[in-house]
């Protein structure tokens, strides 16, 4: 689809934007760890073997991995609000949000997950998600990743430079790329 081409959002995303409630950090309990450990040890042994090197790991480290896992857990955060459950881990240089709705149906609107980034992290925070190498694809189910920079301020060096500019849907449609300043959307009309 071009960016012209570009329909406005369906009423059903503009009403779950509207409801969505703020988020409450959730306190682990000793259950959690053992979800986790019980989560891993219902997984097929290609799960495994793809972690090991493509061998088949033995009983004992497979057990010791688990429980590297479950302590690296502990000091994650935990938030959830009526749609999802985010959980944040603190990896150097960045910070890992895993984004997941209850309902397990995709996290595709862009406004929430900018919401998310902004009331877990902060306004000024910048975040980026990442479309992996093939050979480090990792994608069993529908979970969403920003990572985000720790420090409020911090530009990275892509992205869009200018100052931030409006346009109603109209202008946009009528340009045949949707992309660039007002200045060059004028040009191009012309």
């Amino acid at each position: 689809m071009y960016l012209a081409e570009r329909s406005r959002p369906d009423s059903a995303s503009l009403i779950e934007a509207t409801t969505m409630t703020p988020f409450q950090r959730v306190i682990p309990d000793a259950t959690t760890a053992m979800d986790l450990r019980n989560a891993f040890l219902a997984q097929p042994p290609e799960f495994f073997n793809e972690l090991f090197g493509g061998r088949p790991p033995t009983l004992v480290e497979k057990l010791y991995w688990i429980e590297e896992r479950v302590r690296q857990t502990a000091t994650w955060q935990i938030f959830q609000n009526n749609i999802y459950r985010v959980v944040v881990e603190m990896t150097s240089p960045l910070i890992h949000l895993c984004i997941r709705r209850h309902d397990g149906r995709p996290c595709k609107d862009w406004n929430h997950m900018q919401q998310i980034k902004t009331e877990i992290v902060g306004a000024e925070h910048e975040g980026v998600e990442l479309f992996p190498a093939e050979s480090r694809l990792i994608n069993v189910s529908n979970e969403f990743h920003l990572w985000v920079h720790p420090k409020s301020g911090y530009r990275f060096p892509f992205g869009f430079s200018w100052t931030r500019f409006v346009m109603d849907q109209m202008q946009i449609d009528r340009t045949s790329s949707g992309c660039g300043t007002p200045r060059e959307l004028e040009s191009s009309a012309a």
